[in-house]
């Protein structure tokens, strides 16, 4: 009897160790990887054996769906983070259950039909940015700047639709939206160049082309005494006067809350795809930065901000 008590629990444990989650993602991103590095901890903080196969498409679209076709093989579950990588994961994957990341727009990406539960195999969590907000934020503090540049690829659907929300927002402002556009970095720095004398400042999204060239980029805006105003932390530590936005690696977190559900037994269809929670949102101020481009920071955001760089 004995025996076969061993035989029975040794079968059981190598059911539960040999679940594996596949973690795809689009490009090497300072946000991005900080939602990787929350899943992880966040599995190892709640003691859950699982093995992890974390995947980087390189930027390619075509690498995504290598990627996916092997994730769906070989995995239990799959997240996917980004837009390109969670499109490229629903052509593959069909039953098993994925999770977005990091998506702004997960109805118009045609992940899912609506917010809350839905049918099919997919569910997530959205970090629609809060456009508006940051268009407001550069109107408070540059009042006579008339043209905001966005940098962005235009082969990004987040990108394009965080364009088409912030040109419709800026009109109410008597802010001009600049188009400043690439499908690689080099095309985005001869757009760069060419509109600098036009540029009062600029608006980073969150868009992945940026964020892989934003060293240079910074460079040539801080040369130019232009501010650049930051929707993301990470990359406004490297570039940025003001950034304000959310916290990746608790968003991470709350990601791999979505996994831990699935694996506790909970069907995909009754998880709940959901906005990030605006209290994720963070504020950070450059002084340097600032001091460049001849800017004051009032005491008012100053007293307001989470991290203050000298």
């Amino acid at each position: 009897m004995k025996k076969i008590f061993l035989i029975v629990f040794f079968i059981f444990t190598i059911n539960v160790f040999s679940l594996r989650v596949g973690i795809t993602q689009i490009i090497e991103h300072p946000a991005l990887n900080l939602i990787y590095e929350g899943i992880v901890d966040k599995l190892q903080e709640e003691n859950i054996e699982i093995e992890v196969d974390y995947q980087n498409a390189q930027g390619l679209f075509q690498n995504a769906v290598i990627i996916a076709k092997k994730f769906n093989s070989e995995c239990d579950y799959i997240i996917a983070i980004t837009t390109p990588s969670a499109q490229a994961a629903k052509t593959e994957i069909k039953e098993k259950p994925l999770i977005f990341s990091a998506i702004n727009d997960p109805i118009g990406a045609g992940l899912i039909e609506h917010y809350g539960k839905n049918n099919g195999n997919i569910a997530g969590i959205s970090d629609m940015l809060p456009v508006e907000t940051h268009l407001k934020l550069i109107k408070k503090v540059l009042p006579q700047a008339k043209n905001i540049a966005i940098l962005y690829n235009p082969g990004e659907a987040n990108s394009v639709l965080l364009v088409k929300k912030a040109k419709k927002i800026s009109k109410n402002l008597d802010q001009n939206i600049l188009d400043i556009t690439g499908t690689n970095i080099n095309e985005m720095i001869t757009s760069i160049n060419s509109n600098l004398n036009k540029i009062d400042a600029v608006y980073l999204i969150t868009d992945n082309l940026a964020a892989s060239g934003i060293e240079i980029i910074s460079d040539i805006f801080y040369e130019n005494k232009i501010p650049i105003f930051s929707s993301d932390i990470d990359m406004a530590k490297k570039s940025a006067v003001i950034g304000f936005g959310f916290d990746y690696y608790t968003f991470g977190k709350a990601t791999a809350d979505m996994l831990i559900e699935l694996i506790d037994g909970k069907n995909i269809k009754e998880i709940e795809s959901k906005l990030i929670d605006s209290k994720y949102l963070k504020l950070y101020i450059n002084l340097s930065r600032a001091e460049n481009c001849d800017i004051k920071i009032s005491k008012k955001f100053l007293d307001n901000a989470d991290m203050i760089q000298k």
